[in-house]
């Protein structure tokens, strides 16, 4: 009952943040007077071929116009062309889309391949493949289905039923995989931002505020001082039974990586070089819809996004997403659309945009793992879910 309450919490949430980003984005496409900064008349119009051409075709009153994308009027007013929200998903460039979309194949190629190395120092005797496939039906379960149940707990029911005897390590492989990722996503943009401390100060102390988090994390986990100082095994020894010896074997398998010290540095640096690429995934997707953003701002944003994105709030960040990337395409892109009459709710459309193409071409590629699921022999059931959540629990 708790399950299916937090489902339906969930998608009502999402259904609503949809709704509130669709409030601030324009739908149609303009043709707007302007004397100034001030707009004097606007007039819905149909734009017909690509909008980025000049001059521009359009429908007015049932009638077909060519004219340029902003022209000056005898009495000193502007004329501009504006397009909407679906005309720039649909006049999309297909050769950066693709390139956008292999970028994105190629981040699951890394993402598996990176914990695939934790699996194997931890000894479990898992192929490439296998880790490869793993990771791919995880992203399946945590894009399309928005229920309690994670991808990530079904990774590691995978591994378990692969290595009966690590059962603990599979889950905190999975775990210390997360956290890689998340500090080497965050050590992306915080290395990015230093090159514009000015324009970015805001966001420079929140990437660094998730840093020095993920870094005090590992100095608890690591810390052979810190722990003696805080008397960490007293204290497990004094807990009731089933969860002391659920912690205890959880501490035994955290602590493991603390002499591998390699596995974690490659690990972060093979994170950064993913998240990279899903940063130029984005990029492509951006020139193919034509957002008119530099690609450093991209390298900026688009980890703050991720990172607030990952947070358990609405599935997939469906939502939450869009809104974050219109409220900071807005406010740090505007400045670049210099011949639009209202450059912020320009780019704002085109932020909402440009998350909804990468967001649906990750649910797309992800559904196709579902194939994975379907022809999967050895099918996870609903008892070792449960029971791997139990294990979770105690830990």
């Amino acid at each position: 009952m708790k399950k299916r309450l937090g489902t339906v919490v969930k998608a009502a949430f999402v259904g609503l943040m949809m709704w509130y980003v669709s409030t601030l984005i324009t739908f149609d496409d303009l043709l707007v007077t302007r004397d100034g900064q001030a707009v004097v008349e606007q007039q819905v119009i149909e734009i017909v071929g690509d909008w980025r051409r000049d001059p521009v075709r359009f429908l007015q009153a049932g009638a077909e116009v060519s004219a340029p994308a902003s022209r000056a009027l005898d009495d000193g007013r502007q004329v501009d062309v504006q397009p909407g929200f679906v005309t720039y998903l649909r006049n999309l460039d297909g050769l950066w889309f693709a390139m956008g979309a292999g970028c994105f194949l190629l981040t699951v190629m890394l993402a598996g391949s990176r914990w695939w190395w934790l699996l194997r120092v931890n000894g479990m005797n898992v192929t490439w493949l296998e880790a490869i496939r793993f990771t791919w039906i995880g992203v399946f379960f945590n894009t399309v289905f928005p229920g309690s149940t994670g991808g990530d707990v079904l990774k590691a029911v995978y591994i378990m039923k692969r290595c009966p005897g690590h059962r603990v390590e599979a889950l905190v492989s999975v775990g210390v995989d997360r956290v890689l990722g998340l500090g080497s996503l965050a050590l992306l943009g915080a290395i990015c931002v230093l090159f514009a401390l000015e324009q970015f100060a805001a966001i420079a102390a929140g990437i660094w505020g998730v840093i020095l988090g993920v870094a005090a994390l590992g100095v608890v986990a690591f810390s052979r001082r810190l722990r003696e100082l805080v008397r960490l095994k007293w204290l497990l020894n004094r807990l009731p039974g089933k969860l002391r010896d659920g912690l205890q074997m959880v501490d035994r398998a955290i602590y493991f990586y603390r002499d591998q010290r390699a596995v974690i540095g490659v690990s972060l640096l093979l994170g950064i070089l993913n998240h990279c690429i899903s940063v130029l995934a984005v990029v492509c997707f951006g020139v193919a819809i034509g957002v008119g953003m530099p690609t450093f701002e991209y390298f900026v944003l688009v980890p703050v996004i991720n990172i607030a994105s990952a947070l358990p709030i609405a599935p997939n960040g469906w939502g939450f997403g869009e809104l974050l990337f219109g409220y900071l395409f807005s406010e740090h892109g505007a400045q670049y659309l210099t011949d639009v009459v209202d450059a912020s709710a320009a780019m704002r459309t085109r932020g909402v945009a440009l998350s909804l193409l990468y967001r649906s071409v990750l649910t797309a590629f992800s559904c196709l793992a579902g194939l994975l699921v379907l022809f999967e022999k050895d099918k996870v059931t609903k008892a070792e879910l449960d029971a791997a959540g139990d294990i979770a629990d105690d830990a």
